[in-house]
């Protein structure tokens, strides 16, 4: 039951939305009328909803309301399911701060609500593997069951949908799977689809005995709880806290996409995958706003891939941010993610026809692109217009027209940093050995969106080398500038494999243990695999450079200075990257 000590009731002090920012073609869409907001303050509240087995999670739920007193009328939910503490975020509140912001939906006639997962902060139970146990029984269902409590609700018209980013984003997807009668919509950025390619981009798995990456700890998590309302509600915090332990954290080594979880028992990139569910998805009919930001790299990858296999039910949305970071795309551009998220949820929770799913549904942010005309639209991903061109490896060149002399070039393993992480890219420290190609300078813009795909053939001292090749723009005045435009590779699964969902036409690897093989030393072999997705024009007096260097498997941090990597180009074994450039009018660019 809900607690009737409601400890928050003010009115809204939220700025005037920006205005639309201006694309090819195309508007966003207008802000008029149906935009402003009828309600002028909000009711937050917090109790504990219990699921099927009992367990109770602790909710934070805000209410619009007119003069002072709670909304009458029957609204829509949209919740999201959290690790990160359902009632704080950045030091304010949660509802209000987390990319998504939906604090602002509010005033538009939406209930808003948070819930901490089970076993974390102020929700009873135990968790395992943090901000992915809602994929393991018996979390697995909490979603579900949540939603479909708030369906039930007198002040809930029935339809619910879901907000947030990341893990948060990785939430609605696993919801999504159990398919809730009640969820209709989804606003998921930055969330996985395949989620190995997305956690272990490339295959690059830490070294054996290494977590796949640092978490909190539960001891600080229980620290940071906020109790529910109600004179019981201290009391009952500490009870939830008292039966959070043992929680396991860390899913352990799972280099290989068929790696057994010793801690969870499970093959877990299957089991935690949202793809592994792909005709519940696409049977379930919930709308999907795919979201991500150009400027992060692999939590940018699963957008792409789920827009392409839910395409009749999804959008999606690309900006030039960095990972979440949607404040600072408002700041930079003007575009407000929050309109976007009211008009998809207004489409799907309230069934007004504002034209969310009959318009072009592809929304996205074009580097270098004249003014104006960033943000733009279209039909499909990949671009219609995409013409894949093969640029190849020369002499320290890149060029499209196919080399005639051989050549070898030569490095040792370079210090990488980040070298496996979702959110930002990996970087060679200074003073390290990576090889450039450059193009000619190029004599007009050359635009390039969509997913580039590297082709490299090797030979090593080394059994195994982990490859990370970067696009570069280089000015005239020879300065540098790139934004996660790369892509990487462990060169032992470079076996080919046929996929389970729809790739697009672009490598895939099973990546499972039976299929990796080692390089062998003096014998080249091609390794091709897709690059990070990009959208960014080259302007006229620049060049493309593709820098390549090369990581130890065994430690990034501390290169096999010994061992030597030869990168091979020639006509029989032509090393090359493939470019979706785009050819607008009057383009006279190479596509072949």
């Amino acid at each position: 039951m809900m607690s009737r000590n409601a400890w928050l009731v003010r009115p809204l002090r939220l700025p005037a939305a920006a205005l639309a920012a201006a694309v090819t073609l195309w508007v966003l869409h207008p802000v008029g009328a149906a935009q402003q907001p009828r309600y002028g303050g909000y009711r937050h509240t917090s109790f504990y909803v219990a699921v099927r087995d009992g367990t109770k999670l602790a909710v934070d739920l805000v209410q619009p309301t007119i003069g002072g007193a709670a909304a009458t009328e029957r609204l829509p939910v949209v919740w999201m399911h959290t690790p990160y503490n359902r009632r704080t975020n950045g030091g304010g509140r949660a509802v209000e701060t987390y990319p998504g912001f939906a604090l602002r939906l509010v005033e538009h006639g939406y209930n808003v609500a948070v819930v901490d997962f089970r076993g974390v902060y102020a929700s009873f139970g135990q968790n395992r593997a943090y901000n992915r146990g809602e994929w393991l029984n018996p979390a697995r269902m909490d979603a579900y069951d949540v939603t479909e409590w708030f369906a039930r609700q007198p002040w809930s018209n029935g339809r619910i949908g879901m907000w947030g980013c990341s893990a948060t984003g990785g939430s609605q997807m696993q919801a999504a799977t159990t398919a809730p009668p009640s969820l209709k919509a989804i606003f998921p950025m930055s969330a996985e689809f395949d989620a190995y390619s997305f956690q272990v981009n490339g295959g690059v798995a830490p070294p054996p005995g290494v977590p796949l990456r640092a978490l909190p700890g539960a001891a600080a998590r229980d620290k940071a709880a906020v109790a529910v309302d109600g004179p019981d509600g201290a009391a009952q915090l500490q009870a939830a806290i008292s039966g959070h332990s043992p929680n396991g954290d860390a899913i352990g080594d799972v280099p290989f996409r068929d790696s057994v979880s010793k801690l969870l028992g499970v093959t877990w990139w299957t089991f935690a995958s949202p793809h592994t569910y792909l005709n519940t998805l696409r049977e379930s009919r919930i709308g999907v706003y795919a979201v991500a930001n150009w400027n992060e790299a692999g939590t940018k990858h699963g957008a792409f891939y789920t827009y392409r296999n839910l395409r009749s039910q999804a959008r999606l949305l690309i900006g030039p941010g960095t990972h979440c970071g949607w404040s600072q795309v408002k700041t930079d551009t003007g575009f407000d993610i929050v309109d976007e998220e009211k008009r998809f949820f207004d489409y799907w929770l309230k069934g007004v026809k504002n034209g969310a799913m009959d318009e072009p549904r592809v929304t996205y942010y074009t580097y270098n692109a004249p003014k104006g005309q960033e943000w733009r639209k279209a039909a499909t991903w990949p671009l219609p217009g995409e013409k894949r061109t093969t640029w190849y490896l020369g002499a320290s060149s890149l060029s499209p027209a196919r080399p005639f002399a051989a050549g070898r070039d030569s490095v040792g393993f370079s210090k990488v940093a980040q070298a496996a992480t979702s959110t930002t890219g990996p970087r060679e420290t200074p003073g390290d050995s990576v090889l450039t190609y450059d193009s000619a300078v190029l004599t007009e813009d050359l635009e390039v969106t969509g997913h580039p795909v590297m082709r490299v053939w090797l030979s090593a001292d080394a059994p195994d080398a982990d490859i990370v090749a970067r696009l570069d723009d280089v000015g005239p005045d020879g300065s540098v500038r790139s934004y996660n435009m790369h892509g990487q590779f462990r060169a032992s699964h470079r076996a080919l494999g046929k996929a389970p969902y729809d790739t697009m036409g672009l490598p895939w690897h099973s990546y499972d243990r039976a299929t990796a093989q080692p390089l062998v030393g003096g014998t080249p072999s091609e390794v091709a695999f897709e690059m990070l997705p990009l959208s960014y024009i080259f302007k006229a007096g620049h060049r493309v450079r593709l820098t390549v260097f090369f990581a130890d498997t065994a430690s990034p941090a501390v290169p096999d200075t010994a061992s030597r990597i030869t990168l091979v180009r020639n006509p029989s074994m032509p090393s090359s990257v493939t470019l979706p450039i785009i050819q607008r009018a009057g383009s006279s660019q190479p596509s072949r």
